[in-house]
């Protein structure tokens, strides 16, 4: 078993899109929390970044949290005051529904 305090020393926040009040009666397109969890967020490497930077899909950090099913690559992650954007499917990590994996890029003017 999986000791969240050891294996993510972080806090995330997810984020998700969806329709929030303008204030005035209506509606607009906003972000707003889904739901914390704990997290590892590490930046990959140099050499894994450099390759990333030759696709249209950089790549920044590496976002392990908890097993769960429910986040979904349009979310994005808020994490140290900074917002990530999710670029992968969440991933099981070694299939053993403990730890799951997404990759990120740094900053989001949309988040």
């Amino acid at each position: 078993m999986i000791d969240a305090n050891e294996e993510f020393p972080h806090e995330i926040i997810f984020i998700h899109q969806t329709n929030v009040s303008d204030g005035a009666g209506g509606w607009e397109t906003g972000w707003v929390t889904y739901d914390t969890s704990e997290a590892l967020v590490t930046p990959i490497s140099s050499r894994e970044f450099g390759q990333s930077l030759q696709t249209r899909n950089p790549l920044e950090y590496e976002v392990f949290y908890p097993y769960r099913t429910d986040i979904k690559p349009e979310m994005r992650v808020r994490y140290d005051g900074e917002t990530l954007a999710i670029k992968s499917r969440p991933k099981d990590q070694g299939g053993a529904q403990e730890v799951m994996m997404i990759e990120c890029t740094y900053g989001d003017a949309n988040g």
